[in-house]
């Protein structure tokens, strides 16, 4: 059986200067269009369920639409998912209108509410990214309501006493809203949980938790709770379960593992560093990539 999930950066540029993110010091690599028409064409595959965009900001990749399009048919059983900060109403319509209603339908938009309003703007490092948020989630709302858009909650010791505004916010625009954890990078020096920020982002989990019910939303909580907490993780599914593409055209392990590479034509090359997945990252990874 083969992968069920291929995780494609298109880019590392983007407008913002997110506190948690290292795209920005990476370089100008962008996915080239004749390597991820290569990489579509592997018949390891062809079985995927999910494909994902991300970048940096993809909206920024000329050539998105094509993407998503060539995504669609090489893989028709796969849904498809596209990671933006949703920071420019125009280009993300645009796409929308260049897509086949099919295609459309198979999308899925994925984007971050890292706080309120000036927190979520410290977060992005991008003044004007909350109004830019909201402004684009009701613009895709209103003329295409079939697309499906979800945030996501990156919780740090800067924003980690904001979850539940921040899900309250999220509850008013009629999204759903992930808790996620940080991968370490050169910028996430004083950004992981302490102690207080992890008493602060459980007591707000909890409270969402409270008002929630029994719902998908209601098990992410749960998730998160339990991370917190420090409950085992679930089987390790990097380089078998799913696999990650960079900007520069090369397989790589996972976030955390990013210096486990392999060339698009040996795809069967990655695989965990000897004695398997104990690193210091790997025993407490929370991406539940098996799930």
């Amino acid at each position: 059986m083969g992968p069920e999930a291929l995780h494609i950066e298109l880019l590392h540029a983007c407008p913002n200067r997110c506190l948690a993110c290292d795209h920005r010091d990476l370089g100008a690599a962008s996915l080239k269009p004749a390597v991820l028409k290569a990489l579509f064409a592997r018949t390891e595959l062809r079985e995927l369920k999910l494909v994902s965009f991300s970048g940096g900001e993809p909206l920024l990749y000329p050539g998105l639409a094509a993407a998503l399009k060539g995504a669609a048919k090489a893989f028709p059983g796969a849904a498809l998912v596209l990671l933006t900060s949703l920071y420019d109403t125009d280009k993300a319509l645009g796409l929308l209108r260049s897509l086949p209603a099919a295609v459309r339908l198979r999308l899925h938009i994925g984007s971050s509410l890292d706080g309120p309003g000036p927190v979520h703007d410290e977060m992005r490092g991008r003044p004007g990214s909350f109004s830019a948020l909201k402004a684009s989630v009701a613009a895709i709302r209103e003329e295409f309501p079939g697309v499906s858009i979800g945030l996501t909650f990156t919780s740090t010791r800067r924003n980690a006493s904001s979850f539940y505004q921040a899900w309250t916010r999220a509850r008013r625009l009629g999204l759903p809203l992930a808790p996620q954890f940080l991968v370490p990078n050169a910028n996430t020096a004083g950004l992981d949980l302490d102690t207080a920020a992890r008493r602060d982002l459980a007591a707000g989990l909890r409270r969402a938790l409270d008002e929630c019910g029994s719902s998908r939303q209601a098990a992410d909580l749960r998730q998160a709770l339990d991370f917190l907490a420090g409950g085992p993780a679930g089987p390790c599914g990097a380089g078998s379960l799913f696999l990650m593409f960079s900007p520069e055209g090369e397989f790589y392990l996972c976030p955390f593992l990013k210096d486990v590479k392999a060339p698009l034509a040996r795809a069967e090359l990655l695989r965990p560093p000897a004695g398997g997945h104990r690193t210091r990252f790997c025993s407490a990874c929370f991406l539940r990539c098996a799930r």
